[in-house]
């Protein structure tokens, strides 16, 4: 419950400020707060964020990108504060996950870049940075991969949901403006206006 309500509190903060010139920050903030959730999947939201304006895809991506890196950054050196035995009691179901055995595969193996590739694939985050946290690995390395991890995995939703067919794009604005009416906005992604009740514009 708590997820879907925070889910959609920051859908209405990317619906309220699509067309604003500091859009791709509001974006930035978003991915951030669903980073520290650790439950909020962000892809949706950058994808809908890019929807609202497709034409600012790169800046979405590369802000958002940096927004889920520092929000990263912060569970690292949250876990890392914790030390084993308190994340292992804190958080007993990913300790035991498969994604935990998989993510510390990678981190023994191949040390801090692999915690770029996860970051990159679209595959629990969490269990890696516990494990990297624990590990010790140098704070400078670790926000370097999750960013390029970040940067290159939100390019890549950013710029497909840029090309969308314009039948899909259409189709989403449509959903998007009767969003904005429901919040009482009142201002339609074309720029223009909703009529409200009485007839008022």
């Amino acid at each position: 419950m708590l997820r879907l309500s925070l889910q959609s509190g920051l859908l209405r903060a990317l619906t309220r400020r699509a067309d604003s010139r500091a859009f791709p920050l509001v974006v930035a903030g978003a991915a951030l707060a669903a980073e520290l959730s650790m439950s909020v999947p962000f892809a949706s939201l950058l994808m809908a964020a890019v929807l609202l304006a497709p034409r600012r895809w790169v800046s979405i991506a590369t802000l958002a990108s940096l927004g889920a890196a520092v929000g990263a950054l912060v569970l690292y050196l949250v876990f890392h504060h914790l030390g084993w035995n308190r994340l292992f009691a804190a958080y007993p179901d990913v300790v035991r996950s498969t994604a935990w055995r998989d993510a510390t595969h990678w981190l023994e193996h191949y040390g801090v870049v692999s915690l770029s590739v996860i970051a990159a694939l679209p595959v629990p985050l969490t269990p890696a940075l516990m494990f990297a946290a624990i590990s010790r690995l140098p704070v400078a390395e670790v926000i370097a991969a999750l960013w390029l991890g970040k940067l290159a995995k939100y390019h890549v939703y950013a710029w497909l949901a840029s090309r969308f067919p314009d039948r899909l794009v259409r189709h989403g604005r449509r959903h998007v403006d009767t969003l904005r009416a429901v919040l009482g906005n009142g201002t339609k992604a074309d720029g223009g206006t909703t009529p409200t009740r009485g007839g008022r514009r």
